[in-house]
């Protein structure tokens, strides 16, 4: 019987360095997604608690505090931004 050529010999090396990657990429895909369910909030045993419990209410819906009513944007009135409409400058074609 003759012996396996040198490209052959390859392709198999290929073959199986192809296979172990695979299965060892799906072993750490998995392993990734059971840590990350086990660390999830939702998930984790122990005391349940709420939003309300974890953060101080406020009083107000607005997150941002009274933007209106403070002088941060030099007092224009309005806090939104728009942008600016100033002219391009020219360009000049240096031809005689």
């Amino acid at each position: 019987m003759a012996q396996p050529s040198r490209i052959e010999i390859a392709r198999r090396r290929l073959k199986v360095v192809r296979y172990s990657v695979g299965v060892t990429a799906a072993a750490a895909f998995a392993l990734f997604a059971l840590a990350a369910r086990a660390a999830h909030p939702g998930t984790s045993s122990g005391s349940a608690s709420t939003a309300a419990d974890s953060t101080a209410v406020t009083g107000s819906d607005d997150p941002y505090g009274d933007v209106e009513s403070s002088d941060s944007f030099g007092g224009f009135g309005s806090s939104s931004v728009s942008p600016s409409y100033t002219s391009a400058p020219s360009v000049q074609s240096g031809g005689s």
